[in-house]
């Protein structure tokens, strides 16, 4: 069993292909974006063919369309993809039970995720071109789809479950209850909160959803009410620290108006009186509901559709498309569809064949004010930790900020060789860059605590010498504090090497998982 657990871990790190330079680059914000061929030059890669180029992000390929099928790119090419900012996903692994985590919609690190680009021979994700032909269909026009619109808080991290010592004790545990939530919501201050615009398909005699999360946050007995438009759907008791994240059935026609008006509130539990101090948290709600192909005025737009054998026929209104026809990408099947309209004005047309798999589908305006330019990429050659030259069994994780002492010495390279001395133990001592554990364990999200905490486990596992001691040389701090300061230019030499959780402990970077407290590792 140890074996087979040892074997079947996963550190995040096997998706590097050791032999290649990867080239790395940010992406803040959710979007279409190209990396144009000037980019690719000033990397060196312009006589790389284009059926070479691979793109990941957070260990998965992602699929790419470029401008020339094979051979390197010609003047004015660009590779195209659809971009993601970082998400809660890789957050998944912190909680104590990822069913805390109500959504993943909003990492508790950063909103920057990291794209790395490579090139090697071998098949690659590709999207391609597709015939649109609308003209020669003869499919219905399909009258709407389910759609989800949701309302995800941010306004504060949520400490989550609390022990009462005198004053309420939190756990370094990513715990019940701690997510990014709604401010905190008292009995006489109900959380009000409305989507509009909502372009609902009445006809439809479907059951509509409305998801949501929510907390306790104090120790009470309370019932938590949800209304939608006046209507109640959920009035039940949720005690103490309890969490809910629930999902309610509501008619169309409650929603027929376009509009939504949620309502959060503390009301009395059966027989009992409500705790004027009481209070709650909400973490997002959603409704999930038939919506009309009426986009809402805007330049991006993502959208499902179930799989359907005969394929679709869409029309679609209120896009805004500019002055370049716009296209259509189905991130499923790998293809992309330039639109078919008839005037500036008119509605954008697509047929898309039969298929067998559910369609994740981003309508995108192909002008270029839309779409973010990646100017430039950062090679990064990855350590492979395989190699016997690169452990140890004294591992000092530090940070480049730290290498260069006002006198011109590396005082982190000091303590090592007295580390290496008969003085200092005669340990086998090795420094590590902070960055490189970010990049090759965390997918390179900043500040992760899984980049420390998964080369740990890593080190445990597949070092031929079992680390004897881990020396974190560098500032850390708790991520929330860490989250709310991000934009201070001093945050990155107060938060030089990640942390785990809040409050802040480094037990937890070297214990089985999130959650035993106990360090396999002594740091």
């Amino acid at each position: 069993m140890c074996c087979f657990t040892a074997f079947s871990q996963q550190y995040n790190n096997e998706w590097i292909d050791f032999t290649k330079v990867h080239y790395k680059f940010k992406v803040g914000q959710t979007g279409l974006y190209r990396i144009p061929q000037t980019t690719l030059n000033a990397a060196g890669l312009n006589a790389v063919p284009a059926e070479q180029f691979k793109l990941v992000r957070n260990g998965v390929e992602v699929a790419i369309y470029t401008t020339s099928a094979t051979g390197p790119l010609a003047a004015g090419g660009y590779i195209e993809f659809w971009a993601e900012a970082n998400d809660g996903k890789a957050d998944r692994a912190l909680y104590r039970n990822p069913n805390y985590q109500h959504s993943d919609k909003i990492s508790l690190q950063t909103d920057t995720s990291v794209y790395f680009l490579l090139a090697a021979p071998g098949a690659h994700l590709r999207i391609t071109d597709r015939a649109n032909n609308v003209s020669s269909s003869t499919l219905g026009t399909e009258p709407f789809f389910m759609h989800t619109a949701g309302r995800y808080f941010r306004d504060q991290i949520n400490p989550g479950f609390a022990r009462n010592a005198g004053e309420y004790v939190y756990s370094s545990s990513y715990d019940q209850g701690e997510y990014w939530s709604s401010r905190e919501i008292y009995p006489f201050s109900p959380l009000s909160d409305a989507l509009s615009n909502l372009a609902v398909y009445t006809p439809a005699s479907v059951l509509c959803k409305m998801k949501f999360g929510a907390s306790g946050n104090a120790q009470n007995l309370r019932n938590i009410s949800v209304k939608l438009n006046n209507s109640v759907l959920f009035n039940q008791e949720v005690s103490i620290f309890e969490d809910v994240n629930d999902t309610l059935d509501f008619p169309v026609s409650l929603i027929s108006s376009g509009n939504a008006a949620a309502d959060f509130t503390i009301t009395p539990t059966a027989g009992g009186t409500v705790n004027p101090t009481d209070r709650i948290v909400v973490s997002y709600y959603e409704l999930i509901y038939p919506r009309k192909f009426d986009f809402g005025a805007s330049k991006n737009f993502s959208f499902v559709l179930p799989p359907k054998a005969a394929g679709y026929l869409l029309s679609i209104t209120n896009f805004d498309k500019g002055s370049v026809p716009p296209v259509l990408y189905d991130l499923t099947y790998r293809e992309r569809y330039t639109a078919v309209y008839s005037a500036i004005g008119d509605s954008v047309k697509f047929v898309l064949p039969g298929g067998t798999d559910e369609r994740n589908l981003v309508l995108v305006n192909e002008e270029e004010s839309n779409i973010t330019q990646v100017t430039s990429l950062n090679p990064k050659t990855f350590l492979n930790f395989t190699n016997a030259a690169n452990q140890g069994d004294y591992i000092i994780i530090s940070n480049p900020i730290l290498y260069n002492n006002t006198d011109g010495t590396n005082p982190v390279n000091d303590y090592r060789n007295y580390r290496r001395s008969v003085n200092g133990g005669s340990y086998n001592a090795i420094i590590i860059d902070v960055s490189e554990l970010v990049d090759q364990f965390a997918f390179g999200i900043k500040k992760h605590p899984s980049s420390v905490k998964n080369f740990l486990a890593y080190a445990r596992s597949r070092f031929s010498t079992l680390p004897k001691y881990v020396f974190m040389i560098g500032r850390g701090m708790d991520y929330v504090s860490y989250r709310y300061n991000q934009s201070n230019p001093l945050i990155e030499t107060l938060n030089m090497i990640p942390t785990f959780g809040s409050p802040a402990s480094d037990n937890f970077l070297g214990s089985l998982n999130s959650v035993s407290q106990i360090t396999l590792t002594p740091i």
